[in-house]
């Protein structure tokens, strides 16, 4: 909970930063199912997350972990996300066990691996550019770069150090594209069956029909390669359904008011440090 009183100097970042000014706006839900997607594409993020989460049951938690995760430190008090940093240390210390047949890499799996952490930000960062891009325009190289180093600072909060991994945006962009490139993505049994249970929840029933409505959203905001590994199909309703939202998205985001279009630890942020 946001104190009373508060300055620009409580926060981790702060109204000035490009982490502020870009993942600010709710526009990183239509992008962050893709996110999710593309994080359990990998298969040592699929096998951590088939065997120490509920994701038949509870497909869209992850989702909606991570965006309050995600929120706490990007709008919060430097308390909030030092609380996050723990909380989120005690879930990882749990994540780990022998990697399952067919799946490279260590014989070991954990969640504190540097890759496997580097990836997990990668897909939020991308999330974050193509959903602000998708309403508001491009964004310069400069605030790109800007955007990218405030993230890697927010990464030291989930464990991952800012030497680890690409160190500007332009490494970033490289290593991002070749991930995408490889035959990494997709390429074990359980990235398929935990992407299905993302895509189209199987419980419980608000869960369901909330899939069946937003369904098109990560299938229609990853390549067509990687939907065929993870064994989803772009039908006329998918496409259908991602034409209407760009041509109704950037005109809501523009008119509705913030507290409609910010996301809630954003807007009360803000309306904290007007007080």
């Amino acid at each position: 909970m946001t104190p009373a009183n508060v300055s620009a100097e409580d926060y981790v970042f702060g109204p000035a930063s490009e982490i502020w000014q870009v993942n600010r706006y709710a526009t990183g839900l239509l992008f962050g199912p893709a996110a999710v997607l593309l994080q359990v594409a990998h298969p040592r993020v699929a096998q951590g997350v088939a065997e120490h989460s509920d994701f038949r049951g509870d497909a869209l938690g992850r989702l909606k972990r991570t965006l309050t995760t995600v929120n706490s430190i990007a709008f919060g008090t430097r308390e909030d996300a030092e609380y996050m940093r723990k909380r989120m240390t005690a879930v990882h210390q749990r994540v780990q066990g022998d990697t399952a047949e067919g799946v490279s890499g260590k014989p070991r799996y954990s969640a504190f691996e540097p890759d496997l952490l580097m990836w997990v930000l990668a897909t939020l960062i991308d999330a974050s550019f193509k959903g602000y891009e998708f309403v508001w325009g491009p964004l310069s190289l400069e605030r790109r770069e800007h955007f990218y180093r405030d993230f890697r600072k927010f990464g030291t909060y989930f464990g991952l150090g800012e030497g680890e991994g690409p160190q500007n945006h332009g490494e970033f962009v490289d290593y991002f594209d070749s991930i995408l490139a490889s035959d990494l993505l997709g390429s074990h049994p359980l990235c398929a069956e935990v992407a299905a249970a993302v895509v189209r929840p199987p419980a419980p029933v608000h869960n369901c029909l909330l899939g069946m409505l937003v369904d098109f959203l990560p299938i229609e905001t990853i390549s067509f390669t990687l939907r065929k590994r993870l064994l989803l199909r772009s039908t006329y309703s998918t496409r259908g359904r991602m034409a209407m939202l760009r041509a109704l998205a950037p005109h809501a985001f523009h008119i509705l008011p913030k507290r409609l279009t910010y996301y809630p630890e954003a807007y009360r942020a803000e309306r904290a440090l007007r007080r």
